[in-house]
């Protein structure tokens, strides 16, 4: 019964949260944004999405405006 929660939890997770807050992205994608797939970005660097390829998410560069 507490492995059918788990799977439950999960499954809420997946289908609600996650793509509420950032999306999958093909690297490609990301390149032509003028990002980079990285597995953690720079401090003068923004998160935009996750890419597609393990553990990597999509990073772009802050704009000089933009507060941390």
């Amino acid at each position: 019964m507490k492995i059918f929660y788990y799977f439950l939890h999960f499954l809420c997770y997946v289908t609600f949260i996650l793509p509420a807050t950032c999306t999958l992205v093909d690297p490609n994608r990301c390149s032509q944004n003028f990002g980079y797939c990285r597995r953690c970005c720079f401090k003068y660097e923004k998160q935009i999405d996750i890419c597609l390829s393990p553990s990597k998410i999509c990073c772009i560069e802050r704009l000089f405006e933009e507060d941390t």
